[in-house]
């Protein structure tokens, strides 16, 4: 893959496959620690001085990605935090599948996991990340429909955990068993694809990564855009979504967390998730880290 515009068209067929393969493993299927590993993995072949893969010095990392945009010249930032949830094994016909973890709570006293991803606090873009079989994807049910189904899509927590919470009240806050826990043929409303990180706008005209100025405006037409799928809003409706827009969607100005001289891959006990950075604007002077490309080696 010559580009990040390639890897996003590329990585969601590479998920789906690998999911579908999973019928035949003897060890059950993949985890999203895995399909997140893959991501972060076909990232990493675009490391160095423009971007860097950051790890938690914790072995099991989960399933959360953090994404940072950084112009240094512009001393701009836009940071995404991403979370991600795949779709159930084919135990049900593909229109009924879905993601049976949306309702999970890491304890029986926590909150649900979907209201502390979408209560994120400010700089972060709350995002989740579905993975999805290649054959859902093309089953005659999903394709050609508008949001598109693939192997990686994307959707903004805030609308996934409307619905959910719409559901939780429906049912008294108890889910009984069996009963809607994250349907792909209700959240795909929602849905946009891994172009607007890595490849806003169509392409990366005079640069190798996004800027955060790129994504910015790619996340804002993607959260703007949804109602243009929903035929049953209204125009004010339609105003209160674009009134609604998030802060964070627009890049901050000003961050001091500059991103230390080392390895484009690199351990940083600082973290709880892994970490992508992509560096636009590079400067010739101390703003701009020194990134190598291989550690130094010990004597």
């Amino acid at each position: 893959m010559a580009t990040l515009c390639d890897l996003a068209t590329r990585l969601p067929l590479v998920i789906g496959n690998l999911l579908d393969r999973e019928a035949k493993l003897k060890r059950g299927r993949f985890r999203e620690e895995t399909m997140t590993d893959i991501v972060t993995a076909a990232l990493a072949a675009f490391a160095g001085p423009e971007l860097v893969i950051s790890y938690p010095i914790e072995k099991d990392t989960g399933a959360d990605l953090d994404l940072r945009f950084w112009n240094v010249e512009a001393d701009r930032s836009l940071w995404v935090r991403i979370q991600a949830k795949r779709l159930n094994a084919a135990v049900v016909q593909n229109r009924n599948r879905s993601y049976g973890e949306l309702l999970h709570r890491p304890s029986p006293t926590a909150d649900y996991q979907f209201r502390t991803l979408r209560d994120t606090p400010s700089p972060w873009v709350p995002l989740y990340l579905f993975y999805n079989h290649a054959s859902v994807a093309g089953d005659p049910h999903f394709k050609g429909l508008v949001p598109t189904v693939c192997g990686a899509n994307l959707a903004y927590a805030s609308d996934v955990a409307a619905d959910l919470e719409a559901k939780l009240a429906g049912a008294g806050a108890t889910p009984r068993t069996g009963m809607f826990n994250g349907r792909l043929s209700l959240l795909r409303r929602h849905f946009f694809g891994l172009e607007a990180l890595l490849c806003p706008g169509g392409g990366l005209p005079g640069t190798t990564v996004p800027t955060p100025e790129r994504v910015s405006a790619a996340l804002r037409d993607r959260y703007n855009r949804r109602d243009a799928f929903l035929s049953d809003k209204g125009v004010g409706e339609e105003i209160l979504r674009r009134l609604s827009e998030p802060l964070t969607l627009m890049p901050e100005r000003g961050s001091d967390a500059r991103l230390q001289d080392g390895t484009a891959v690199r351990v940083d006990q600082r973290l709880k998730n892994p970490t992508v950075t992509f560096i636009s604007g590079r400067t010739k002077d101390r703003r701009t880290p020194n990134i190598s490309e291989v550690a130094p080696q010990q004597t």
